[in-house]
């Protein structure tokens, strides 16, 4: 965010005496901020300080964004990013809020007021809920894009979750939901599209599941649940991952066979302009 100065026609006497109260609102600023949790005030300083560099200092990465919006991996593209993220109302938020309205919340950190900004462990960030106007316009291009490359079919009404590809041999799938809400909640209908290998991304998928999200533990792990009328299942959670593995499943049961597929997060536009460069008609069957 860039501050706003008010340029006055007196020129040289005026921006000079602009910029001692603007020092001096600073540092008033900065000496109320010392009053803050030492885990809560290097974040705090940051945003009020307008530093890109001190506030990619204080992030852990990656830094995950709502999709279609891609992570931010390290503190190299934060700094780029911190424009999109941080802007003057997430500012002005954190410069006016009370000492008292930043919380400690057991195993989850520390936040402010009741968790739609951001949340700080061990004195960095590890989420930030609040989406600036400039990501939410971002967010609302990169929907309807994605949604657009699909089979007509599967368009209307949908808007994308999440898409994985499978490390092993490539596969592709996508879930999209109906739900409104900007979190996904369990209300929604939720429907899991798998694309074998090098086939058309904009045409038939190999397997089309229609399912719910479950919420469950005090952690409220995501776990999605899809079927079909003959017999198909698939069950997916990106926040369970097996001991002795470092990528969550998606475990697939079709015609009596059980597939899991390590479900690594991608980014389906990326996948969409590689597979326009190379149509090839022939891929392998999700379950052989």
């Amino acid at each position: 965010m860039k501050a706003i100065h008010k340029i006055l026609p007196a020129f040289t006497v005026c921006l000079l005496l602009g910029s001692i109260v603007s020092g001096c609102g600073n540092k008033k600023k900065k000496a109320e901020l010392s009053n803050l949790p030492q885990e809560v005030k290097p974040v705090a300083v940051a945003i009020v300080s307008d530093s890109p560099a001190a506030f990619a200092s204080v992030v852990n990465y990656p830094l995950q964004r709502p999709y279609p919006l891609k992570d931010i991996k390290d503190s190299v593209a934060m700094v780029a990013y911190y424009p999109t993220l941080i802007d003057d109302t997430l500012k002005k938020t954190i410069e006016e809020a009370p000492d008292s309205t930043w919380q400690e919340q057991g195993w989850r950190g520390w936040t402010l007021y009741d968790g739609s900004y951001i949340w700080i462990d061990n004195g960095k960030i590890y989420a930030v809920n609040y989406i600036s106007s400039r990501e939410a316009n971002m967010l609302d291009s990169l929907r309807k894009e994605e949604i657009s490359s699909l089979d007509p079919a599967l368009r209307d009404g949908w808007t994308p979750v999440v898409c994985m590809i499978d490390t092993i041999d490539g596969a592709i799938f996508r879930i999209d939901t109906k739900n409104d809400t900007a979190d996904y909640g369990t209300t929604g209908e939720y429907r899991l599209a798998g694309y074998s290998m090098n086939i058309d991304l904009s045409g038939t998928p190999t397997i089309v599941l229609y399912g719910a999200l479950d919420l469950e533990g005090s952690m409220g792990n995501r776990f999605y649940h899809f079927s079909d009328s003959v017999g198909t299942r698939a069950d997916y959670s990106p926040d369970i991952i097996d001991d002795n593995d470092s990528v969550p499943a998606i475990e697939l049961e079709r015609n009596g066979k059980i597939k899991k597929f390590k479900a690594n997060p991608g980014y389906w536009l990326d996948h969409v302009k590689k597979n326009e460069k190379k149509r090839v008609s022939n891929g392998s069957a999700i379950v052989e």
